[in-house]
Protein backbone atom coordinates (compact mmCIF):
# COMPACT_ATOMS: atom_id res chain seq x y z
CA UNK A 1 0.00 0.00 0.00
CA UNK A 2 1.07 3.38 -1.02
CA UNK A 3 2.34 5.88 1.62
CA UNK A 4 -0.30 7.64 4.01
CA UNK A 5 -0.74 11.48 3.33
CA UNK A 6 -1.81 13.41 6.32
CA UNK A 7 -4.49 15.65 5.32
CA UNK A 8 -4.87 19.24 5.70
CA UNK A 9 -6.50 20.72 8.70
CA UNK A 10 -4.76 21.34 12.09
CA UNK A 11 -7.44 20.48 15.02
CA UNK A 12 -8.59 23.84 16.56
CA UNK A 13 -10.83 23.23 19.73
CA UNK A 14 -14.05 25.36 20.13
CA UNK A 15 -13.89 27.07 23.25
CA UNK A 16 -15.35 25.99 26.11
CA UNK A 17 -15.67 22.29 24.53
CA UNK A 18 -13.54 19.38 26.65
CA UNK A 19 -11.50 17.75 23.75
CA UNK A 20 -12.67 14.64 22.72
CA UNK A 21 -10.06 11.80 24.12
CA UNK A 22 -10.65 8.10 24.70
CA UNK A 23 -8.45 5.94 26.52
CA UNK A 24 -8.00 2.79 28.60
CA UNK A 25 -7.62 3.97 31.65
CA UNK A 26 -10.02 1.83 34.61
CA UNK A 27 -12.29 -0.87 34.50
CA UNK A 28 -15.70 0.88 34.01
CA UNK A 29 -14.61 3.77 31.53
CA UNK A 30 -17.44 5.01 29.07
CA UNK A 31 -17.40 3.82 25.57
CA UNK A 32 -17.20 6.93 23.24
CA UNK A 33 -20.33 7.36 20.61
CA UNK A 34 -18.68 8.10 17.16
CA UNK A 35 -20.38 8.04 13.88
CA UNK A 36 -18.53 6.46 10.73
CA UNK A 37 -20.68 8.18 7.68
CA UNK A 38 -20.72 5.76 4.51
CA UNK A 39 -17.94 6.58 2.27
CA UNK A 40 -18.48 8.48 -0.66
CA UNK A 41 -17.62 8.13 -4.36
CA UNK A 42 -15.77 10.82 -5.85
CA UNK A 43 -16.79 8.85 -9.13
CA UNK A 44 -18.66 5.21 -10.07
CA UNK A 45 -19.77 3.97 -6.95
CA UNK A 46 -19.06 0.77 -5.64
CA UNK A 47 -21.33 -0.84 -3.12
CA UNK A 48 -19.40 -4.05 -2.42
CA UNK A 49 -16.19 -1.85 -1.85
CA UNK A 50 -17.79 0.96 0.44
CA UNK A 51 -19.34 -2.39 2.68
CA UNK A 52 -16.29 -3.98 3.17
CA UNK A 53 -14.51 -1.02 4.45
CA UNK A 54 -17.40 -0.09 7.27
CA UNK A 55 -17.45 -3.63 8.22
CA UNK A 56 -13.40 -3.65 9.17
CA UNK A 57 -13.85 -0.49 10.25
CA UNK A 58 -16.67 -0.54 12.58
CA UNK A 59 -15.49 -3.74 13.73
CA UNK A 60 -11.98 -2.83 15.04
CA UNK A 61 -13.53 -0.01 16.62
CA UNK A 62 -15.88 -2.80 18.60
CA UNK A 63 -12.77 -4.65 19.06
CA UNK A 64 -10.59 -1.60 20.92
CA UNK A 65 -13.42 -1.10 23.43
CA UNK A 66 -13.17 2.53 23.54
CA UNK A 67 -15.93 3.26 20.92
CA UNK A 68 -19.40 2.83 20.57
CA UNK A 69 -20.85 2.94 17.05
CA UNK A 70 -24.19 5.11 16.20
CA UNK A 71 -26.52 3.26 14.55
CA UNK A 72 -26.53 4.36 10.65
CA UNK A 73 -30.41 4.06 10.38
CA UNK A 74 -30.03 7.42 12.62
CA UNK A 75 -27.37 9.78 10.66
CA UNK A 76 -29.31 12.57 9.20
CA UNK A 77 -26.45 14.20 7.41
CA UNK A 78 -23.76 12.30 5.27
CA UNK A 79 -20.39 13.00 3.25
CA UNK A 80 -20.14 16.91 2.39
CA UNK A 81 -19.10 17.91 -1.30
CA UNK A 82 -15.65 19.78 -1.68
CA UNK A 83 -12.57 19.46 0.60
CA UNK A 84 -13.16 17.11 4.32
CA UNK A 85 -12.23 19.81 6.60
CA UNK A 86 -14.85 21.14 9.87
CA UNK A 87 -15.74 24.28 7.80
CA UNK A 88 -17.86 21.61 5.39
CA UNK A 89 -19.46 19.79 8.70
CA UNK A 90 -22.76 20.39 10.15
CA UNK A 91 -21.80 19.98 13.76
CA UNK A 92 -25.64 20.97 14.95
CA UNK A 93 -26.39 17.64 12.63
CA UNK A 94 -24.05 15.05 14.64
CA UNK A 95 -24.40 16.43 17.78
CA UNK A 96 -28.30 15.86 17.66
CA UNK A 97 -28.15 11.93 17.08
CA UNK A 98 -25.03 12.16 20.51
CA UNK A 99 -22.27 12.11 18.55
CA UNK A 100 -18.55 12.87 20.14
CA UNK A 101 -16.83 11.98 17.35
CA UNK A 102 -17.36 11.95 13.53
CA UNK A 103 -15.40 10.06 10.16
CA UNK A 104 -16.06 11.29 7.25
CA UNK A 105 -14.38 9.36 3.96
CA UNK A 106 -14.04 10.11 0.35
CA UNK A 107 -12.40 6.93 -2.91
CA UNK A 108 -11.81 7.05 -6.02
CA UNK A 109 -10.82 3.72 -8.48
CA UNK A 110 -8.93 4.81 -11.35
CA UNK A 111 -7.70 1.68 -13.45
CA UNK A 112 -6.50 -0.99 -10.80
CA UNK A 113 -5.64 1.83 -8.17
CA UNK A 114 -8.48 2.50 -5.13
CA UNK A 115 -7.46 5.37 -3.03
CA UNK A 116 -9.49 6.12 0.08
CA UNK A 117 -9.27 8.95 2.27
CA UNK A 118 -10.81 9.92 5.56
CA UNK A 119 -11.13 12.72 8.19
CA UNK A 120 -11.76 12.28 11.73
CA UNK A 121 -13.75 15.01 13.67
CA UNK A 122 -14.13 16.27 17.48
CA UNK A 123 -18.16 17.18 17.01
CA UNK A 124 -18.27 18.96 20.40
CA UNK A 125 -14.96 20.32 20.03
CA UNK A 126 -15.68 21.87 16.08
CA UNK A 127 -12.35 20.05 14.74
CA UNK A 128 -10.80 18.15 12.57
CA UNK A 129 -8.06 16.14 14.79
CA UNK A 130 -6.84 14.58 11.58
CA UNK A 131 -6.92 12.62 7.79
CA UNK A 132 -4.91 10.35 5.79
CA UNK A 133 -5.12 9.22 2.35
CA UNK A 134 -4.42 5.75 0.93
CA UNK A 135 -3.33 4.72 -2.06
CA UNK A 136 -3.40 0.27 -3.51
CA UNK A 137 -5.55 -1.79 -5.09
CA UNK A 138 -8.83 -2.61 -4.76
CA UNK A 139 -7.93 -6.02 -2.83
CA UNK A 140 -6.09 -3.81 -0.11
CA UNK A 141 -9.90 -2.03 1.33
CA UNK A 142 -9.87 -3.89 4.47
CA UNK A 143 -5.90 -2.75 5.42
CA UNK A 144 -7.06 1.01 4.43
CA UNK A 145 -9.68 0.25 6.57
CA UNK A 146 -7.98 -1.06 9.68
CA UNK A 147 -5.06 1.67 8.42
CA UNK A 148 -8.26 3.71 9.00
CA UNK A 149 -9.13 2.20 12.70
CA UNK A 150 -5.45 2.69 13.78
CA UNK A 151 -5.94 6.34 12.52
CA UNK A 152 -8.70 7.24 14.62
CA UNK A 153 -6.91 5.91 17.98
CA UNK A 154 -3.93 7.59 16.80
CA UNK A 155 -5.53 10.87 16.78
CA UNK A 156 -8.03 10.18 20.04
CA UNK A 157 -5.37 8.91 22.15
CA UNK A 158 -1.93 10.02 20.57
CA UNK A 159 -0.75 6.46 20.05
CA UNK A 160 -1.22 4.71 16.80
CA UNK A 161 -3.80 1.55 16.98
CA UNK A 162 -2.95 -1.96 16.49
CA UNK A 163 -5.38 -3.34 13.33
CA UNK A 164 -3.07 -2.92 10.70
CA UNK A 165 -1.36 -6.58 11.45
CA UNK A 166 -1.21 -9.96 11.74
CA UNK A 167 -1.77 -12.68 14.48
CA UNK A 168 0.42 -16.05 13.62
CA UNK A 169 -0.94 -19.00 15.63
CA UNK A 170 -0.84 -22.91 15.71
CA UNK A 171 -4.45 -24.48 14.46
CA UNK A 172 -5.53 -28.22 13.30
CA UNK A 173 -8.37 -26.65 11.67
CA UNK A 174 -9.38 -28.38 8.06
CA UNK A 175 -7.12 -31.78 9.53
CA UNK A 176 -5.67 -33.26 11.80
CA UNK A 177 -1.53 -31.46 11.27
CA UNK A 178 -1.04 -28.56 13.49
CA UNK A 179 -0.04 -26.02 11.04
CA UNK A 180 1.04 -22.42 11.25
CA UNK A 181 -2.25 -20.09 10.24
CA UNK A 182 -2.54 -16.17 10.36
CA UNK A 183 -5.79 -14.02 11.16
CA UNK A 184 -6.01 -10.92 10.81
CA UNK A 185 -8.89 -8.63 11.84
CA UNK A 186 -11.28 -8.53 9.00
CA UNK A 187 -11.74 -12.09 10.10
CA UNK A 188 -9.39 -13.58 7.20
CA UNK A 189 -7.50 -16.97 8.43
CA UNK A 190 -4.99 -18.17 5.90
CA UNK A 191 -3.04 -21.18 6.48
CA UNK A 192 0.92 -20.55 6.19
CA UNK A 193 2.70 -24.00 6.48
CA UNK A 194 1.84 -27.55 5.20
CA UNK A 195 4.33 -29.54 6.78
CA UNK A 196 0.93 -32.36 8.11
CA UNK A 197 3.05 -33.12 11.36
CA UNK A 198 3.24 -30.66 14.23
CA UNK A 199 4.08 -27.11 14.09
CA UNK A 200 4.65 -25.35 17.45
CA UNK A 201 5.73 -21.41 18.68
CA UNK A 202 5.52 -19.12 16.03
CA UNK A 203 7.43 -15.82 16.27
CA UNK A 204 8.09 -13.04 14.03
CA UNK A 205 10.55 -11.56 12.43
CA UNK A 206 11.53 -8.04 13.19
CA UNK A 207 10.10 -6.92 10.15
CA UNK A 208 6.84 -8.76 10.14
CA UNK A 209 7.60 -10.33 6.49
CA UNK A 210 8.24 -13.97 8.30
CA UNK A 211 7.56 -16.15 10.67
CA UNK A 212 9.73 -18.53 12.82
CA UNK A 213 8.44 -21.77 14.35
CA UNK A 214 9.42 -25.11 15.01
CA UNK A 215 8.30 -28.63 12.99
CA UNK A 216 8.77 -32.14 13.03
CA UNK A 217 8.72 -32.34 9.63
CA UNK A 218 11.21 -35.40 8.55
CA UNK A 219 10.93 -36.67 11.94
CA UNK A 220 13.81 -34.32 13.93
CA UNK A 221 12.21 -31.23 15.69
CA UNK A 222 13.82 -27.99 13.53
CA UNK A 223 13.75 -24.43 13.43
CA UNK A 224 11.94 -23.15 9.93
CA UNK A 225 11.37 -19.50 8.92
CA UNK A 226 8.99 -19.03 5.73
CA UNK A 227 8.66 -15.60 3.71
CA UNK A 228 5.07 -14.57 3.98
CA UNK A 229 4.80 -12.91 0.44
CA UNK A 230 7.17 -15.92 -1.42
CA UNK A 231 5.90 -18.69 0.79
CA UNK A 232 9.80 -19.90 0.51
CA UNK A 233 10.67 -21.73 3.68
CA UNK A 234 14.15 -22.25 5.21
CA UNK A 235 15.25 -23.98 7.84
CA UNK A 236 17.40 -22.60 10.40
CA UNK A 237 18.62 -24.66 13.06
CA UNK A 238 20.09 -28.08 12.60
CA UNK A 239 21.69 -28.45 15.15
CA UNK A 240 20.94 -32.09 17.03
CA UNK A 241 18.55 -31.07 20.06
CA UNK A 242 15.34 -29.88 20.40
CA UNK A 243 15.13 -26.09 19.04
CA UNK A 244 11.81 -24.25 20.37
CA UNK A 245 10.83 -20.88 20.49
CA UNK A 246 13.18 -18.43 18.53
CA UNK A 247 12.74 -14.84 19.09
CA UNK A 248 15.05 -12.06 16.95
CA UNK A 249 17.03 -9.70 18.67
CA UNK A 250 15.28 -5.99 18.09
CA UNK A 251 18.54 -5.56 15.99
CA UNK A 252 17.56 -8.59 14.18
CA UNK A 253 21.35 -9.73 14.56
CA UNK A 254 20.71 -13.11 16.11
CA UNK A 255 17.77 -15.25 17.72
CA UNK A 256 17.50 -16.48 21.00
CA UNK A 257 15.92 -20.24 21.30
CA UNK A 258 15.72 -22.87 24.20
CA UNK A 259 17.90 -25.63 23.25
CA UNK A 260 17.59 -29.13 24.77
CA UNK A 261 21.00 -30.99 24.50
CA UNK A 262 21.77 -33.75 27.25
CA UNK A 263 18.69 -34.17 29.12
CA UNK A 264 18.27 -30.05 30.09
CA UNK A 265 17.40 -27.08 28.40
CA UNK A 266 18.93 -23.74 28.03
CA UNK A 267 18.87 -20.50 26.55
CA UNK A 268 21.04 -20.60 23.31
CA UNK A 269 22.10 -17.03 20.98
CA UNK A 270 22.40 -18.08 17.31
CA UNK A 271 23.85 -15.79 15.00
CA UNK A 272 23.15 -17.19 11.68
CA UNK A 273 25.55 -15.01 9.84
CA UNK A 274 28.58 -16.02 11.74
CA UNK A 275 27.51 -19.25 12.47
CA UNK A 276 27.88 -18.50 16.22
CA UNK A 277 26.18 -19.91 18.99
CA UNK A 278 26.03 -18.74 22.52
CA UNK A 279 24.98 -20.65 25.80
CA UNK A 280 23.36 -17.53 27.95
CA UNK A 281 21.78 -20.14 30.63
CA UNK A 282 23.73 -22.84 31.93
CA UNK A 283 21.49 -24.33 35.21
CA UNK A 284 20.07 -28.05 35.78
CA UNK A 285 16.82 -26.09 35.94
CA UNK A 286 14.77 -26.06 32.53
CA UNK A 287 15.36 -22.51 30.77
CA UNK A 288 12.47 -21.73 27.85
CA UNK A 289 10.45 -19.14 26.56
CA UNK A 290 13.07 -16.25 25.96
CA UNK A 291 11.81 -12.64 25.07
CA UNK A 292 13.57 -9.64 24.57
CA UNK A 293 13.21 -6.20 25.73
CA UNK A 294 12.27 -3.63 23.02
CA UNK A 295 15.94 -2.08 23.04
CA UNK A 296 17.39 -5.37 22.73
CA UNK A 297 19.27 -5.27 26.59
CA UNK A 298 17.54 -7.74 28.24
CA UNK A 299 15.80 -11.12 27.90
CA UNK A 300 12.71 -12.43 29.95
CA UNK A 301 12.43 -16.22 30.10
CA UNK A 302 10.83 -19.40 32.36
CA UNK A 303 13.29 -20.96 34.61
CA UNK A 304 12.59 -23.98 37.17
CA UNK A 305 16.28 -23.03 39.07
CA UNK A 306 14.04 -21.87 42.17
CA UNK A 307 12.13 -25.17 42.64
CA UNK A 308 8.99 -24.56 40.42
CA UNK A 309 8.47 -22.61 37.07
CA UNK A 310 8.82 -18.48 37.11
CA UNK A 311 9.61 -15.94 35.14
CA UNK A 312 13.29 -14.43 35.33
CA UNK A 313 15.19 -11.66 33.20
CA UNK A 314 18.65 -10.97 32.46
CA UNK A 315 21.34 -9.22 30.86
CA UNK A 316 22.73 -11.08 28.25
CA UNK A 317 26.12 -9.57 28.60
CA UNK A 318 26.74 -10.17 32.34
CA UNK A 319 24.06 -13.50 32.30
CA UNK A 320 22.93 -12.45 35.53
CA UNK A 321 19.40 -13.85 35.74
CA UNK A 322 17.19 -11.57 37.90
CA UNK A 323 13.31 -13.34 39.42
CA UNK A 324 10.74 -11.28 38.88
CA UNK A 325 7.42 -13.05 39.83
CA UNK A 326 7.27 -13.90 43.33
CA UNK A 327 3.93 -15.49 43.89
CA UNK A 328 1.90 -18.61 42.55
CA UNK A 329 3.45 -22.23 41.78
CA UNK A 330 3.59 -21.73 38.08
CA UNK A 331 4.26 -18.72 35.90
CA UNK A 332 5.93 -18.76 32.59
CA UNK A 333 5.39 -17.91 29.08
CA UNK A 334 6.98 -14.47 29.71
CA UNK A 335 6.95 -11.54 27.07
CA UNK A 336 7.68 -8.27 26.96
CA UNK A 337 5.26 -5.33 26.02
CA UNK A 338 6.42 -2.96 22.78
CA UNK A 339 6.63 0.11 24.54
CA UNK A 340 9.10 -1.83 27.42
CA UNK A 341 7.19 -1.45 30.71
CA UNK A 342 5.15 -4.45 31.35
CA UNK A 343 6.04 -8.32 31.03
CA UNK A 344 2.61 -10.75 30.79
CA UNK A 345 2.57 -14.29 31.42
CA UNK A 346 0.29 -17.33 31.91
CA UNK A 347 0.21 -18.29 35.81
CA UNK A 348 -1.74 -21.15 37.68
CA UNK A 349 -4.67 -20.22 39.69
CA UNK A 350 -6.26 -23.27 41.35
CA UNK A 351 -6.50 -26.44 38.32
CA UNK A 352 -6.45 -22.96 35.31
CA UNK A 353 -3.93 -20.93 34.02
CA UNK A 354 -4.64 -16.87 33.65
CA UNK A 355 -3.19 -14.02 32.18
CA UNK A 356 -1.07 -11.67 34.48
CA UNK A 357 1.16 -8.71 33.91
CA UNK A 358 3.83 -7.25 36.12
CA UNK A 359 6.21 -4.25 35.68
CA UNK A 360 9.06 -5.30 33.83
CA UNK A 361 11.32 -4.26 36.54
CA UNK A 362 9.33 -6.05 39.22
CA UNK A 363 6.38 -5.48 41.19
CA UNK A 364 3.24 -6.89 42.21
CA UNK A 365 1.37 -8.36 38.96
CA UNK A 366 -1.62 -7.89 38.35
CA UNK A 367 -4.43 -10.53 36.66
CA UNK A 368 -6.24 -9.85 33.64
CA UNK A 369 -8.40 -13.25 33.27
CA UNK A 370 -11.01 -15.06 35.24
CA UNK A 371 -12.60 -18.01 33.41
CA UNK A 372 -11.55 -20.69 31.77
CA UNK A 373 -7.99 -21.58 31.30
CA UNK A 374 -5.79 -19.27 29.54
CA UNK A 375 -2.31 -19.45 27.85
CA UNK A 376 0.26 -17.83 25.42
CA UNK A 377 0.17 -14.59 26.14
CA UNK A 378 1.56 -11.78 23.01
CA UNK A 379 1.31 -8.15 23.15
CA UNK A 380 -0.67 -5.80 20.82
CA UNK A 381 2.16 -3.28 18.46
CA UNK A 382 0.76 -0.71 20.54
CA UNK A 383 0.88 -2.13 24.40
CA UNK A 384 -2.68 -1.65 24.75
CA UNK A 385 -3.81 -5.42 24.28
CA UNK A 386 -2.73 -9.12 25.11
CA UNK A 387 -4.34 -11.94 22.80
CA UNK A 388 -4.20 -15.21 24.46
CA UNK A 389 -5.39 -18.78 23.57
CA UNK A 390 -8.23 -20.26 26.03
CA UNK A 391 -9.42 -23.64 26.55
CA UNK A 392 -13.22 -24.19 25.62
CA UNK A 393 -14.55 -27.51 25.90
CA UNK A 394 -12.00 -29.93 24.07
CA UNK A 395 -10.80 -27.06 22.03
CA UNK A 396 -8.71 -23.79 22.44
CA UNK A 397 -9.77 -20.28 20.76
CA UNK A 398 -7.98 -17.08 20.64
CA UNK A 399 -9.32 -13.95 22.61
CA UNK A 400 -8.22 -10.69 23.34
CA UNK A 401 -7.97 -8.60 26.61
CA UNK A 402 -7.25 -5.04 27.78
CA UNK A 403 -4.62 -4.37 29.94
CA UNK A 404 -6.80 -3.23 32.63
CA UNK A 405 -8.77 -6.71 32.20
CA UNK A 406 -12.13 -5.14 31.96
CA UNK A 407 -12.76 -6.00 27.67
CA UNK A 408 -12.54 -9.10 26.25
CA UNK A 409 -13.65 -10.37 23.19
CA UNK A 410 -13.10 -13.89 21.46
CA UNK A 411 -11.49 -13.86 17.98
CA UNK A 412 -11.22 -17.19 16.17
CA UNK A 413 -14.36 -19.90 16.12
CA UNK A 414 -15.64 -22.61 14.01
CA UNK A 415 -13.91 -26.34 14.49
CA UNK A 416 -10.18 -26.44 15.56
CA UNK A 417 -7.73 -25.85 18.31
CA UNK A 418 -6.34 -22.66 18.17
CA UNK A 419 -2.82 -21.89 20.13
CA UNK A 420 0.45 -20.34 20.52
CA UNK A 421 -0.85 -16.72 18.65
CA UNK A 422 2.20 -14.10 18.22
CA UNK A 423 1.15 -10.49 17.21
CA UNK A 424 3.05 -8.94 14.39
CA UNK A 425 4.26 -5.34 14.38
CA UNK A 426 2.39 -3.20 12.31
CA UNK A 427 2.45 -3.76 8.81
CA UNK A 428 3.82 -0.89 7.80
Amino acid sequence: MAAVVVLAGMPVARAGAAPLRAEITSPGMMRVPIALAPLAPLGSPDGKLESEFARVLAGDLEISGMFRIIDPASYIDSVPPGQLSADSVNFLNWQTIGARGLLFGRYERTGSDLMVEVAFFDVPGHAMLGGRRFHGPPSEVARMAHRSADAILAFTTGIEGPFDSRIAFVSNRGGYAKEINTFTFDGAITKITNHRTVTMAPSWSNDSSSIVFTSFKGGAPSLYSVALGSRVESKLATKMGLNVGGAWKPDGSAMALAREEGGNTDIYLLNFATQNQERLTDHWGIDVDPSWSPDGSQLAFCSSRGGTPQVYTMDPGSKEARRITMSGSYNCAPVWSPNGRMIAYAGRVGRDFHIFVVPASGGEPRQLTFSGSNEDPTWSPDSRFIVFSREQGTDRKLFLVDITGRWERQLTAGSGDDSSPSWSKRLD
